[in-house]
């Protein structure tokens, strides 16, 4: 069976502001009845929120089975999706595809120190890896992702919500372990 996430991360914030936002989003979500204040266990080491009353308010469908809650990530992470294609990273000036290139280096080197670029291989220019894009939503590098666990998929404008509530530019991904 297995679980499955879908993280909504905040690709423009910084190693200093993202636990600050983090808690910003939080207020946010239990002002709305979207989650509970209370973190009633953890995922993968991470203490998750509790869905609020208001959680099916927010998804495409109701979850009756439940859902396991909201995780708040402040660390450099490279959030990793496994529904969707391989699919190729995206250069966000030239839209070249860059198939070969040392990706696995790259993503050690955010993951140790929150940031990393890579060059494009058609335009040559260096670009930090939260700027890529991925076909299939592959993947995010971000300092602040909400990990949404076992739970309907959020509907759009919810999504865009919150990138409204960080005041930044925001990425996801899905998967399931």
């Amino acid at each position: 069976m297995g679980d499955c996430f879908q993280t909504i991360a905040d690709i423009d914030a910084t190693a200093e502001e993202a636990g600050a936002l983090g808690a910003r989003v939080v207020t946010w979500l239990v002002t709305e009845g979207i989650v509970r204040a209370e973190r009633r266990y953890e995922m993968l080491g991470r203490p998750v929120y509790s869905p609020g009353p208001r959680w099916d308010d927010v998804t495409e469908w109701t979850n009756e089975g439940g859902c396991d809650g909201l995780a708040v990530i402040t660390d450099p992470t490279v959030f990793r999706g496994s529904l969707g294609s391989d699919g190729s990273a995206v250069c966000p000036h030239c839209s070249a595809r860059a198939t070969a290139a040392p990706w696995p280096e790259a993503a050690e080197i955010w993951h140790r120190t929150g940031t990393a670029e890579l060059p494009c291989p058609v335009c040559d220019r260096m670009v930090p890896l939260p700027e890529w894009t991925w076909e299939g939503d592959r993947f995010a590098f971000a300092h602040l992702g909400f990990e949404i666990w076992n739970a309907a998929r959020p509907r759009p404008e919810f999504v865009a919500e919150f990138g409204r509530v960080l005041g930044h530019r925001i990425r996801t991904v899905a998967g399931k372990l």
